[in-house]
């Protein structure tokens, strides 16, 4: 599952951040969310900048632990088999990936292809693909 941003849709409520915090931690915390969007005023206009999975799996590549999978077009992480040595992290070109707190990846897994972000925004600035 990948995302799409549209950013002309896209209000800045940051609605997406609080579903995804919402959905996959139980918590409505956007820093707990596994997509970023950053606001911002440049010449009296609102400009809104996301950071998403663009599904590159560096990720999966950078993982040693083989943690990190790709499978049914989705990424999954195996908590289990995960170190916790961040290097996936560190090579996440998007700069999206980030630890949860207990060391894990915050990894986005498209919410098993009904993701909870592009669901929720009012706009329609978040478009989800099947990719395989």
């Amino acid at each position: 599952m990948k995302l799409t941003y549209r950013p002309e849709k896209c209000i800045g409520c940051h609605l997406c951040e609080l579903a995804c915090s919402g959905c996959k931690e139980g918590l409505f915390n956007p820093a707990l969310a596994r997509l970023q969007i950053t606001s911002k005023y440049k010449s009296n206009n609102l400009i809104n900048e996301a950071k998403l999975c663009d599904l590159c799996l560096k990720c999966v590549e950078a993982c040693s632990a083989e943690a990190i999978r790709f499978t049914g077009g989705r990424l999954d992480l195996s908590r289990d088999d995960c170190v916790n040595c961040n290097v996936c992290i560190e090579e996440c070109p998007t700069g999206v990936l980030r630890p949860d707190g207990q060391g894990f990846p915050l990894l986005c897994d498209g919410c098993q292809g009904d993701p909870y972000c592009a669901k929720w925004c009012p706009q329609g600035a978040l478009v989800s693909e099947e990719v395989n």
